[in-house]
């Protein structure tokens, strides 16, 4: 068989009821290159099950074995398949004619073997009959893919993949005979992408003699889900709900209202409580020129309420040398001869190991609620890059209540301060910040608002004794002007232009508002 040719796995034990009717949907597909293989799982029901296949003669492929479970079907399945692409059908559930057609379409569109199709689909009661649909939000999921699997939605039978990615990740996990399905998943959000097709190619079948009603399937389910909260790293979360605590949290609203695992649910919400305590930080500081502002700024870093677990230093060796060593802070030093600001703030961050990260220009300095109250913010909200109004010269600039989404109005009104900003080390690990060592500091908060939300945070956080987003306004323009992705936003680019010509920053919506006002979100951020 070739390279578009599917096998259709159906593994069975003592299915003679429905069997026939799975089989059929099977031979149905429109597909050319399909071939269909029964696994008889150690049927013992006199021989029924087996002669409903074998009715089928030599239109399909009848493998059996000693029973093991589904797993273990599978697996056989997998080692015996001729097609290049696989897919699975229970025994009770119906595949629609156009199913394999319709994947291998968009298969061949996206011209990748490191991805795993799952549809939509109907449900149907035990004499066949459609009761409703599950239709999943496509945007959604084509956003962030790992939403697929963290929550539940991914039925194993309307999946379409290449075999030997299963076959690579070592197949299916016979220790697991209700949930080796979901492991699978799991174990594939680390090794491909999960790619929604929006049409119920499946008609599943809700009946009361399905195993996962059972006692034993619940308890293995339980141990599953605790699994994936013990196991899931903070990167991992992050991808999927913009932090740990916020991961945490949905899962157990999930495992709560969707599942019958209430005491998981009651786990995930413990851990929650506790996740921004514990996620790492570290704060980047460019120490620029003068050693004794240098240590004014390391010390309102030793002074956070919360302090962080690493300071990363870049800048002249010869500053770093006279700085000492004397901290308190776990310090990573990387001295460089580059002068421009995003290329020495890149070095920092690739040097920085902590989940959020925070920036500091000396002589800039942080209030020693600094670090505690970004971390809290953006682990609550799930936002991937916060900023907060500062103190200059005496006086409060309100730029934190300038947040949510601020794409593309930034691009006209961007009056972030490096020394205010926090980000998670995911916004950085995406390319999203100082790629371009010779672009103005504003471009990444343009490039980072360009796909996600803004956190602000209204209270003053830091200390700048001498802004730079002004002075920087001529050298964002011109950086403007040569990026295409950005030549469709004149309005924006006038207003920038206007603010040149004027010698005068004019604020943002609130920017430089007074007045206690709140720390600003995005909207669904807050309202979720």
């Amino acid at each position: 068989m070739g390279g578009r040719s599917v096998t259709i796995a159906i593994p069975v034990r003592n299915g003679a009821n429905y069997l026939g009717e799975a089989i059929e949907s099977a031979l149905r597909q429109r597909h050319p290159e399909t071939e269909i293989l029964v696994v008889d799982d150690g049927s013992d029901d006199d021989g029924r099950t087996v002669a409903v296949a074998s009715a089928f003669g030599n239109r399909i492929r009848i493998l059996r074995q000693p029973h093991g479970g589904v797993a273990v079907a599978l697996n056989t399945a997998l080692a015996h398949a001729s097609g290049r692409l696989f897919s699975w059908l229970s025994h009770d559930d119906l595949f629609e004619p156009e199913k394999t057609e319709l994947q291998v379409r968009v298969l061949e569109r996206v011209n990748r073997d490191d991805i795993c199709l799952f549809s939509d689909l109907s449900w149907i009661d035990a004499e066949g009959r459609i009761t409703g649909e599950q239709r999943l939000d496509h945007a959604r999921l084509a956003a962030r893919p790992r939403l697929a699997f963290y929550d539940g939605l991914i039925n194993g039978c309307t999946i379409l993949t290449a075999r030997d990615l299963l076959l690579r990740i070592g197949g299916f996990d016979r220790r697991y005979p209700h949930t080796q399905d979901y492991r699978m998943w799991w174990r594939l959000t680390r090794e491909a992408t999960f790619v929604h097709v929006p049409h119920c190619l499946v008609r599943s079948r809700l009946h009361p003699d399905q195993g996962s009603h059972r006692s034993d399937a619940l308890t293995e389910n339980g141990a599953f889900w605790i699994d994936v909260l013990d196991g899931t790293s903070e990167l991992e979360a992050t991808l999927v709900h913009g932090s740990r605590e916020r991961f945490l949290r949905r899962t157990g609203e999930f495992l709560r209202y969707r599942s019958p695992n209430r005491r998981v649910a009651d786990r995930a919400d413990r851990m929650a409580r506790t996740a921004a305590a514990e996620a790492s930080v570290s704060v980047v500081v460019d120490i620029g020129e003068e050693v004794e502002a240098a240590r004014r700024a390391i010390a309102s870093i030793e002074a956070q309420t919360r302090r962080p677990n690493e300071m990363v230093l870049v800048g002249s060796a010869t500053i770093l040398q006279a700085l000492g060593r004397e901290w308190a802070c776990e310090t990573v030093l990387r001295p460089t001869a580059e002068t421009r600001p995003s290329a020495r703030m890149r070095l920092g961050l690739t040097a920085a190991s902590g989940s959020y990260i925070a920036l500091l220009m000396s002589p800039d300095r942080f209030a020693p609620e600094k670090i505690a109250a970004h971390v809290d913010l953006m682990s609550a909200s799930g936002c991937l890059f916060s900023h907060s109004s500062y103190r200059s010269r005496g006086a409060t600039v309100a730029t934190g209540s300038f947040g949510g989404c601020v794409y593309p109005e930034i691009l006209g009104d961007c009056h972030i301060e490096a020394s205010t900003v926090m980000v998670h080390r995911a916004l950085f690990l995406s390319g999203l910040l100082f790629m371009d060592a010779d672009a103005p500091l504003a471009a990444s908060w343009i490039e980072a608002a360009s796909r996600h939300e803004l956190a602000g945070l209204e209270r003053p956080l830091s200390e700048i004794e001498t802004p730079r987003a002004a002075s920087e306004a001529a050298l964002l323009l011109a950086w403007l002007r040569a990026s295409a992705a950005y030549r469709g936003h004149g309005a924006q680019l006038r207003r920038l232009e206007t603010r040149l010509a004027a010698s005068a920053p004019r604020p943002s919506r609130g920017a430089y508002s007074s007045g206690a006002g709140h720390d600003r979100v995005g909207r669904s951020n807050a309202a979720a």
